[in-house]
């Protein structure tokens, strides 16, 4: 049998699996356990006949690798078909892969168009104004007779008409004009489909001629400065109108920041970008619109807008050319925002027949299900622990913080985003530690860390893991790094108390909805997981800690950042925007604040171990 490798050809033998061939190829593939899938180095990615993923590659790998054709050649089984690359390719960038959207798709629906027209001259028999002199040579190509053109156009209308003797191009949306440009010839259209996260911010820009995906950039919000989740950004904003508008400043820049770095890139200037797509959650939407956010922190929990918006940019503030569209996602209502219809939209494939859960995993965790005929969603505060916040040494996913952990008997191993010596601690590191350390014995099921003195404890745990527990200032707390100076990083009993609080909200959210479904766990086709957050996961961790109720690991899927692919989706097409407001308006929106039932399932998922339903 004939496979792909790094493009070449190599002859695979019966009964060989791919880690022997490629070693027999002599291909790079790192071996530090000898196939023995102990390690988790031999990755490689493969781009076509990819297998389904087997249990150890469930435990080593993250689901960002898993969804982008990750595998551990130990463990695959060579087929018909398949490539894959090996060696330095083998690796997922942490932000390229986060977009799961098509680098290239048809935008013949992005709602722009333009056209080429040249005018009539004035003469002394036609002194007609410029403004009516355009209007009516557009009209004569079958254009709406209600044309608008605002004030920004009207003021450099005269020179631009008479730079080609009154030979122009004008770009459209609907009936309004966008620019109107001197010459006959087509002009280069650019959109920028925009994902406000609570902690990150990415953009993403398209070329609306060609549908190619352009540039992609993303950074930390500007308004983390005032507050790490949105209860603290709607406290801060609640101070005075003066503050709303530093909040609304702040994102505004963030977004212009990045527009200018794609657009530099790109070779381009961003007065040439006439539409942008934004998805953002509840509290996101209204700070970027400088709205009143004082309901959304009170029950009933009212928004002042849940549908769409179409605005100017220079009404938002955003940096592009001044009448270009932006398209505001819907919202579904209270803490379920236009980034959930935005999810749905992005990852539209996974969820296209049966029944299917959507989390979007964030410091506020989105819920949505449907089950062929129905539509319900929720929202339920995580808070800021699965971003590193309220950790004793908790840090974003940058350089130094711990990612992966492995713990056994010969003590604690690690892998630290960029290799070098860890500083702190990550969402995705938190998850794996404490999973880790309940596999080991480590903790209890109900989060308290053994007691190193216990002749039972002593019994049971190596004497490396012993030496890692001891008395800190907050209580018990275990090592997971030595650093210099004393600089250990260490996960203490409140660290571990507030992923309890994370992941049990979670969980419970999840069998809340569940409950009023009338849906089991096992009636699933899949859960689908959708976030930043959730594409650097370790999907077997996260069931076996209980953040998701015990389910075949083969029913959970990732969709990267699909609120960003869905916010795509919507710049390339304007139809399946159009179609996502009318899906909108059929979901049930449930509230869980109040309800006893959530309130139960919350201290029954507080526990450290799967949660069978």
């Amino acid at each position: 049998m004939l496979i792909k490798v790094n493009s070449e050809s190599l002859v695979v033998t019966e009964g060989e699996n791919l880690m022997s061939a490629l070693l027999r190829g002599n291909y790079p593939v790192t071996n530090i356990c000898n196939g023995r899938g102990t390690c988790g180095k031999c990755k490689v990615r493969i781009i076509s006949a990819a297998p389904e993923p087997s249990v150890v590659e469930y435990e080593k790998l993250s689901a960002g690798e898993l969804a982008t054709g990750i595998r551990l050649a130990c463990q695959v089984e060579p087929r018909p078909g398949m490539a894959l690359v090996c060696g330095d390719s083998g690796t997922v960038d942490r932000k390229a892969g986060l977009l799961f959207a098509p680098e290239q798709a048809n935008s013949e629906y992005c709602g722009l168009r333009q056209v080429q027209v040249e005018l009539d001259r004035p003469t002394l028999a036609d002194e007609r104004g410029d403004r009516e002199r355009l209007l009516a040579k557009l009209q004569e190509t079958g254009l709406p007779a209600n044309l608008t053109i605002g004030l920004t156009q009207l003021k450099t209308l005269s020179s631009i008409l008479r730079q080609e003797k009154f030979a122009v191009t004008a770009v459209l949306w609907d009936q309004h004009i966008l620019a109107v440009l001197p010459g006959k010839e087509k002009v280069p259209v650019y959109g920028a489909a925009i994902d406000i996260g609570t902690t990150n911010i990415a953009v993403a820009l398209y070329d609306l001629e060609s549908g190619k995906r352009v540039q992609l950039a993303a950074a930390e919000n500007g308004q983390t400065r005032y507050g790490a989740d949105v209860i603290s950004r709607i406290d801060f904003a609640n101070k005075g109108s003066d503050n709303r508008v530093l909040l609304q400043e702040a994102v505004a820049g963030t977004i212009n920041r990045l527009v200018e770095d794609v657009c530099k890139a790109a070779g381009i200037d961003s007065s040439q970008i006439y539409k942008a797509t934004v998805v953002g959650n509840t509290t996101m939407h209204h700070l970027f619109l400088g709205l009143d956010v004082s309901y959304l922190a009170l029950s009933p929990f009212v928004s002042v807008c849940n549908t769409a918006l179409e605005l100017t940019a220079g009404e938002v503030g955003l940096a592009l050319q001044p009448q270009a569209k932006v398209v505001l996602f819907p919202n579904v209502g209270g803490f379920v925002g236009g980034d959930t219809l935005g999810a749905v939209l992005g990852s539209e494939e996974l969820l296209a027949k049966g029944r299917h859960l959507l989390i979007d995993i964030g410091t506020n965790c989105e819920l949505y299900l449907q089950d062929g005929a129905n539509m319900w969603a929720c929202s339920t505060a995580a808070g800021p622990a699965f971003e590193g916040a309220g950790i004793n040494h908790g840090m974003r996913a940058q350089p130094g913080a711990i990612e992966r952990v492995l713990i056994d008997e010969q003590g604690v191993t690690l892998s630290v985003i960029g290799g070098g010596t860890a500083t702190g601690i990550c969402g995705s590191g938190l998850i794996e530690a404490v999973q880790q350390m309940a596999r080991a014995g480590i903790i209890s099921r109900s989060g308290m860390i053994s007691n190193p003195n216990d002749p039972a404890v002593q019994d049971q745990l190596a004497p490396e893991l012993i030496s890692r527990i001891r008395d800190g200032e907050q209580k018990r707390e275990f090592v997971l790094a030595y650093g210099p100076d004393g600089n250990d990083v260490v996960l203490t009993q409140r660290d571990i108390s507030q992923l309890q609080l994370a992941k049990g909200a979670v969980c419970a959210g999840i069998r809340t909805l569940l409950d009023i479904s009338g849906l089991s766990i096992d009636d699933l086709d899949s859960i689908v997981l959708a976030g930043t957050f959730a594409t650097h996961l370790n999907l077997a961790s996260t069931v076996d800690i209980g953040l998701i109720p015990e389910l075949s690991l083969h029913k959970l899927k990732t969709a990267g950042n699909a609120a960003h692919a869905g916010a795509v989706k919507a710049l390339l097409d304007q139809r399946t925007f159009a179609g996502l407001q009318q899906q909108a308006g059929n979901i049930r929106h449930v509230e869980l604040g109040g309800s006893a039932t959530f309130s139960n399932y919350f201290m029954e998922s507080m526990y450290i171990e799967p949660c069978k339903l």
